[in-house]
């Protein structure tokens, strides 16, 4: 089961602040941050989340890749010796 704790949230400036406990540190001074839309969970990571396939796929759409299409050279079958 996954570690909870109690994190303090406090203003810096104009900016909401959290202040993690210590064996929640990271080794890094810049965190990527994602907010599940449906239950409203943030997932902090040292590393860019991946995309979903879903995801993929709909830029792909987006960049126009359903009318790309590479030319096929036609050759006829190689001849071939048989033993």
């Amino acid at each position: 089961m996954a570690t909870v704790q109690k994190a303090r949230v406090f203003r810096n400036g104009r900016s909401q602040a959290v202040r993690i406990p210590a064996e929640f540190r990271f080794s890094t001074d810049e965190v990527y941050i994602e907010r599940d839309s449906r239950t409203g969970a943030l997932t902090l990571s040292e590393k860019p989340p991946k995309p979903s396939i879903q995801e993929i796929f709909r830029e792909l759409d987006e960049a126009g890749a359903a009318e790309f299409e590479i030319p096929r050279l036609e050759l006829p079958p190689a001849k071939r010796d048989w033993l």
